[in-house]
C-alpha cells in the first residue's frame, strides 16, 4: 500500500451552483515538493491568483525627447493546428472572422473555422460516418442545425452524437432522411458556422447547390409575386388558422385570465366561421380578409399576454431544446460518478430524486407539445436546479477524501484523471448558471486551456511509465480548473 502525498494547497468549493447555500467546503491536502514537469513544475509551486499581480508605478523622472524609429510591430503568432488527414474527420476551432468567412460583418465577431478555414463548407455522403473534434473555447458549444443563425434554434440530432460541447468529438451519420443542407453553429451566438452539404454517394455536389438556388429563388419569386385569391388559396390560409387558433397560444390565452385577450380570441374565432361562410358562398376576396383578421386578432391577443421576457426576443423553443440537451449531459455525469463512487467505496452524500425529476422532465414534454415552452423550460429548470445540486455534492465527496491509499501509483494517477475530469464537467455548468462577464469568460478559457496543455504533459510523462510525475502533473492541471471556477463565481 502506499499513500497519497501532496504539495500544500487549499481550496474552498461552495455549493452554489444550483443555489445549494451550503456552507463551502474547504479541503488541505499535502504534497510532496519534488520536480515536476514542464509548465506543471510551475503551476505545482505557484500561488493561485486569479488575477495578475499589477506591477507599482515608477517614479516619474525628467527626459530628454529623443526621435526614434517607431518599434515593429510583432503580429501575434496563429495557433498551431493538428489537422487531420482522414478525409471524414474534421478539426472545428475558433478565432476572430475575416473577410473569408461567410458571416463576416454578422453576429458575433468570432467564428468557427474547420481544418483551419473560416466558416469553411463542409460536404458529407449519406451513409459515411464523420468525427468533429471540437476545441472552440469554453463560449462556444458545437451543435447542428437547420436553421442557417444558430443561436440554439434548429437543432438537428438524427444521426448525431456528442453535440453542445466546446471540447471534444462529435460523431455524424447522415441518413436518406437528412435534409440536403444543414449548418454547422454555436449554440450561444449567432452566425459562427457555416454550411453542411449532405450528398447521395456519388452524386454531384454543383447540382445540389443550384437544385437549393432554384428552390430558394423559387420561394423568393412567389412570394414577392401580386397574390391572386383562389379557392385554394383561401382553403389553405383557412387550415392553417384554424391550427392557430386550436393551437397551444389559444389556450395560453383562454388561462390567461387577461379579458381583453380573451375578447380578442373569442372575435378571431368568430372571424374564422364567417370566413368558412364566405368561402362556401364563392366570395373568396372577403373569405381571405376575414381570414387574415382573424389571424391579426390571434396575433394581437398573443402579444397581450406575452413576458417581458418575450417581448424581449427570447425564444422559448430554442431554450427549450438546450435545456433537453444539457439534461441529458447531467444524467450521463451523474451517472458516471455514481458508478466511480460505488467502485471507490464512498457513500452518496446526496442522491437524485428521480421520482420527482423524471416527473418534472414529463411535464416539461408535456407542455412544450403544446405549444406552451415557457412553461417547460420552468418544468426544465426544477429539473437542471436538483441534477446539478446533486451533481455538486457527488463532486465534493470525492474530492475532499485525500487521506487515501492505493495499491500503485498508476492507481493513484488514475484517481487524479479521474477527479481533473469531474472538474472538469463542471466548467460549463457554472458558466451555464453564474453567467460571468465577457473578460471572466476569456480569463476562464485561458486556465481552461493551461489546464488542457498541463494534464496532456501529464498523460505523455504517465505513458513512459513516471506515474509519480505524471500525477503531480494532473493535480496542478486540476487547480487550473479550480481557478476557473472561482472566476465563474464558484468560491
Amino acid at each position: 500500500m502506499m499513500k497519497a502525498k501532496y504539495t500544500v494547497l487549499s481550496v474552498a468549493i461552495a455549493a452554489v451552483l444550483a443555489g445549494c447555500g451550503g456552507a463551502a467546503v474547504e479541503k488541505k491536502v499535502e504534497l510532496a515538493p519534488e520536480k515536476a514537469v514542464g509548465a506543471a513544475a510551475v503551476e505545482a509551486k505557484a500561488v493561485e491568483s486569479p488575477m495578475p499581480e499589477v506591477a507599482p508605478k515608477a517614479e516619474p523622472k525628467s527626459v530628454v525627447a529623443v526621435t526614434q524609429p517607431a518599434p515593429a510591430v510583432v503580429a501575434t503568432p496563429k495557433r498551431k493546428l493538428d489537422i487531420p488527414t482522414d478525409p471524414n474527420t474534421f478539426l472545428v476551432t475558433a478565432s476572430v472572422k475575416t473577410s473569408e468567412h461567410p458571416a463576416y460583418g454578422q453576429g458575433l465577431d468570432s467564428g468557427f473555422d474547420v481544418n483551419g478555414k473560416p466558416g469553411k463548407e463542409i460536404v458529407v455522403t449519406r451513409g459515411e460516418k464523420y468525427k468533429f473534434i471540437v476545441d472552440t473555447g469554453v463560449q462556444h458549444d458545437f451543435y447542428f442545425t437547420t436553421n442557417r443563425v444558430g443561436w440554439g434554434a434548429g437543432t438537428y440530432a438524427d444521426g448525431v452524437e456528442g453535440q453542445f460541447i466546446y471540447k471534444g468529438e462529435v460523431s455524424f451519420e447522415p441518413s436518406k432522411t437528412t435534409p440536403d443542407l444543414l449548418y454547422y453553429q454555436c449554440r450561444n451566438h449567432k452566425y459562427m458556422g457555416g454550411k453542411v452539404y449532405v450528398l447521395d454517394k456519388g452524386e454531384d455536389l454543383a447540382k445540389v447547390k443550384a437544385a437549393l438556388e432554384d428552390s430558394a429563388g423559387a420561394s423568393n419569386t412567389k412570394s414577392r409575386a401580386t397574390a391572386v385569391v383562389t379557392a385554394g388559396a383561401v382553403k389553405q390560409k383557412l387550415g392553417y388558422a384554424q391550427m392557430v387558433i386550436g393551437s397551444g397560444s389559444a389556450k395560453r390565452i383562454e388561462n390567461s385570465g387577461d379579458q381583453q385577450a380573451i375578447d380578442m380570441l373569442t372575435n378571431a374565432r368568430s372571424q374564422i366561421e364567417a370566413a368558412k361562410e364566405s368561402l362556401a358562398g364563392n366570395k373568396l376576396d372577403q373569405a381571405m380578409s376575414q381570414v387574415n383578421d382573424g389571424l391579426r386578432l390571434m396575433t394581437a391577443a398573443s402579444r397581450q399576454i406575452t413576458t417581458e421576457s418575450e417581448m424581449a426576443g427570447v425564444n422559448h423553443k430554442a431554450q427549450y431544446e438546450e435545456l433537453s440537451n444539457s439534461l441529458k449531459t447531467y444524467e450521463g455525469s451523474y451517472k458516471r460518478n455514481s458508478e466511480r463512487a460505488a467502485k471507490m467505496d464512498q457513500p452518496l452524500k446526496a442522491k437524485l430524486d428521480e421520482a420527482e425529476y423524471e416527473r418534472l422532465i414529463a411535464g416539461g414534454k408535456s407542455l412544450a407539445e403544446k405549444g406552451d415552452y415557457a412553461a417547460a423550460n420552468k418544468s426544465l429548470q426544477k429539473a437542471q436546479a436538483m441534477i446539478t445540486s446533486v451533481l455538486t455534492s457527488m463532486l465534493h465527496a470525492q474530492t475532499v477524501t485525500y487521506d487515501k491509499k492505493f495499491e500503485t501509483p498508476q492507481e493513484e494517477y488514475e484517481y487524479e484523471l479521474a477527479r481533473y475530469e469531474n472538474y472538469e464537467e463542471l466548467i460549463p455548468l457554472a458558466i451555464e448558471q453564474k453567467q460571468p462577464s465577457q473578460r471572466a469568460l476569456e480569463l476562464i478559457d485561458s486556465f481552461v486551456q493551461k489546464a488542457a496543455k498541463i494534464r496532456e504533459e501529464g498523460k505523455g510523462v504517465a505513458a513512459k511509465g513516471d506515474y509519480k510525475m505524471a500525477i503531480m502533473a494532473v493535480q496542478a492541471a486540476t487547480s487550473n480548473l479550480q481557478r476557473a471556477l472561482r472566476m465563474a463565481g464558484v468560491n
